[in-house]
């Protein structure tokens, strides 16, 4: 069974690097916008800093929760 756009994307960015514009438009779709969009109303977390030119790279907030 495929997996949905924000199962694809939550796999991608798991490991919490940067990951960039194009690369998104390649492995997610050309709306991964959208698909974040829908993580967030889930209550994910997204980080975005400027490239050069209107470029952007982007990577999910990974949340550790201390045991106290």
């Amino acid at each position: 069974m495929k997996k949905t756009l924000p199962e694809q994307m939550i796999e991608l960015m798991s490991d919490g690097a940067w990951h960039s514009t194009e690369e998104l438009v390649e492995k997610i779709s050309h709306r991964f916008s959208a698909t974040m969009h829908i993580l967030r109303k889930q209550g994910y977390k997204f980080d975005k800093r400027p490239l050069e030119g209107r470029q952007h790279e982007y990577r999910l907030v990974i949340e550790s929760r201390a045991i106290a």
